[in-house]
This record gives structure tokens, C-alpha cells and sequence, in this order.
């Protein structure tokens, strides 16, 4: 059943949609929560919504519709990017992680700069950086920087040959080897411009959404 799942989803066409989906549902939902941390940072750290109770600090219609999806959304992106994008382009997964705890990390560094729980917010802030770091430094550590980068295979499904930690990193059997090409030019524009591409539309779309909520509220 596993093995007809995937051929099913073995060609071009769905590593390319699944690239794009992935990392534009990714932006998506991070940029709303992070657009929703801002907002909740800005209120002094707190904010509630509904309730039979006399709600001090007023949540924005933003933040209510943002806040509790952002995580959800971005666990559906990256199992977008495990079963239909399947190694190709850089890697959600690898990079997932970092973004969100590093971002995150930085929206609180910048709360307290501006003056908004200025101890608790370095501490958390500073504590989310480091959460994210780590991951990065594994990545760089095990000389998998590049496989994270253009992908463990090309937009036709070919394998790239990667050599020691590298190639443990994504767990390839040693029978694949003579199989296995070399990452092309035109492999990393391809990665890299799609990358690029479809966080653009990703972030445009969440900054529009979160926009207009917060104005209908």
C-alpha cells in the first residue's frame, strides 16, 4: 500500500506542487503567528477572546483566527513536504524548526526592546534562538547543509550523490550510490527560485489575510 502511495506521487508534477504548496502554506501560517506574537507583545503580553467573563485585554480578530491555527498549519505544510514534495528543493522539513523558533525568538528580543516586559521577554526570546540554532548547527555539523539546501533529489526524481554524514542525514541505502548525481546549476536555481517564489505568495497572502481581519475587527 506504502510503496503505491508513493508511486502515485513519483513525478515532476508533484514535486513541484508539493514544493510550492508546502512552503507557501509554511509562510502562511508562520508569518500569521508571528504577525500575532507582535500584536500580543504589543498588549503587554496578553489578551483573551469570548468567555461569560469581563475580558480586560480584548483579543484582535487577527490574532483569535491566527493564533490557534499557525502551528496546525504549519505541521500540515510540512507533511505536505514528506509525502508529496518527497526530498526535492530545500528542505521544509530541515528548516521548519529553526525559522519558527528563531522568528519567533526575534519578535520577543524586539518586544523588549521596545520597552514591553523587557526580562521575561529576553529570556524567552533569547531561550527560542538557541532552540533554533541547535538544529542548524547539527545541519552544518554533519555537512548537510547542502542536501537541505537543493534537496536529496532533483525535480525528475534522481538522487544526488552526497558523501559520509551527509548522506546519513537523509538515510540513503549504500546500493544507491551508483545511482546518484551530482546537484546541477540549474538544480539549485530551480530549488532556490521556488523557494523564493512561493514564500513571496505564501507572505503576501498571510499579510493581506491578517490585515483584513484585524480592519473587519
Amino acid at each position: 500500500m506504502s510503496s503505491r502511495v508513493h508511486s502515485r506521487f513519483d513525478s515532476p508534477a508533484w514535486r513541484l506542487a508539493g514544493s510550492i504548496a508546502s512552503w507557501a502554506m509554511f509562510a502562511f501560517f508562520f508569518l500569521g503567528l508571528y504577525q500575532s506574537a507582535a500584536v500580543v507583545i504589543g498588549l503587554g503580553g496578553f489578551c483573551a477572546s469570548g468567555g461569560p467573563y469581563v475580558i480586560e485585554t480584548e483579543c484582535p480578530e487577527s490574532v483569535v483566527v491566527f493564533a490557534p491555527i499557525g502551528i496546525f498549519g504549519m505541521f500540515a505544510a510540512a507533511g505536505i513536504a514528506l509525502f508529496i514534495t518527497r526530498g526535492f528543493g530545500l528542505s521544509l522539513v530541515a528548516w521548519a524548526w529553526p525559522i519558527l523558533f528563531v522568528g519567533l525568538g526575534i519578535q520577543f528580543i524586539l518586544g523588549a526592546v521596545g520597552g514591553v516586559g523587557i526580562i521575561s521577554n529576553i529570556i524567552v526570546g533569547v531561550l527560542f534562538i538557541a532552540m533554533g540554532l541547535g538544529p542548524v548547527w547539527f545541519v552544518v555539523s554533519s555537512k548537510a547543509l547542502t542536501p537541505t539546501l537543493v534537496g536529496s533529489v532533483n525535480l525528475a526524481g534522481a538522487r544526488f550523490e552526497y558523501e559520509g554524514k551527509a548522506r546519513r542525514y537523509f538515510g540513503f541505502p549504500p546500493t544507491e550510490a551508483e545511482e546518484a548525481t551530482t546537484p546541477t546549476g540549474v538544480d539549485w536555481v530551480i530549488a532556490l527560485g521556488l523557494w523564493v517564489g512561493s514564500v513571496a505568495l505564501g507572505s503576501w497572502l498571510s499579510v493581506t489575510a491578517f490585515n483584513a481581519l484585524a480592519t473587519a475587527g
